[in-house]
């Protein structure tokens, strides 16, 4: 409760300090942001692809979403944007397979964050591996609009590994990666890779852990919740 009131009262005062309108509105409606069951609150699911793992040295290429409600995907909300980057994909081309020449094409970051925090006012956020996610996300911000935007998160990595802790299912190194664990929810292989495709993923095995923890019902969010 008490890390729900500081979160607000983060949100509120970075509400007045943003740069941004959109990051100003968003913030405001994050800090009156009701948590209920999966069923009730309504999520965006994002994935980013970056230039590397430094969210101080690397940037931001490519932001894919979807959104959730009622416990539902709504792919009509899905949006895949590639942004143009200052600094060269690398080696990282080998994992998103994105080329210089691709980034070169995208629009500015700016727009690409506009557009994506328009589509998360008022909904919880999920991700794979959150930390970095929100991590890039916020230096993004911070040099667009001159704040670290607050965020109220699920991520399907910890709920899974505390499902497994709780029922003392060893973890092996991998098992938590999200085609990994998607496979062992029998969910489908997805061939290609992109950020709207892993943000879909996301939401995907969000509802099947979700039905695991609680099969007979729609499952409580606030318990793996976090803030950041």
């Amino acid at each position: 409760m008490f890390r729900r009131w500081r979160h607000r009262q983060k949100c509120r005062a970075l509400a007045q300090q943003s740069t941004r309108e959109v990051l100003s509105e968003y913030s405001s409606e994050c800090a009156n942001l009701k948590l209920d069951s999966l069923a009730n609150t309504p999520l965006i699911s994002v994935d980013l692809e970056l230039t590397g793992l430094d969210a101080k040295q690397n940037q931001i290429i490519a932001i894919g979403w979807t959104q959730v409600d009622h416990g539902r995907m709504r792919f009509s909300s899905n949006r895949h944007v590639l942004t143009n980057a200052e600094q060269s994909v690398g080696h990282s081309a080998a994992i998103h397979e994105l080329l210089d020449s691709d980034v070169a094409a995208g629009i500015p970051l700016g727009s690409g964050l506009q557009a994506l925090f328009e589509a998360a006012r008022g909904r919880v956020w999920l991700f794979h591996h959150a930390g970095l996610d929100v991590a890039f996300l916020q230096q993004a911000c911070f040099s667009w609009g001159g704040v670290a935007p607050p965020f109220i998160v699920l991520d399907t990595l910890r709920m899974e590994l505390n499902l497994r802790k709780r029922r003392n299912i060893p973890v092996q190194q991998g098992d938590l990666r999200l085609s990994n664990l998607r496979a062992s929810y029998h969910l489908p292989r997805y061939t290609a890779h992109n950020a709207l495709i892993d943000a879909c993923a996301t939401a995907e095995l969000l509802l099947a852990i979700a039905g695991r923890m609680e099969p007979s019902g729609s499952l409580k969010l606030s318990p793996y919740i976090r803030y950041f």
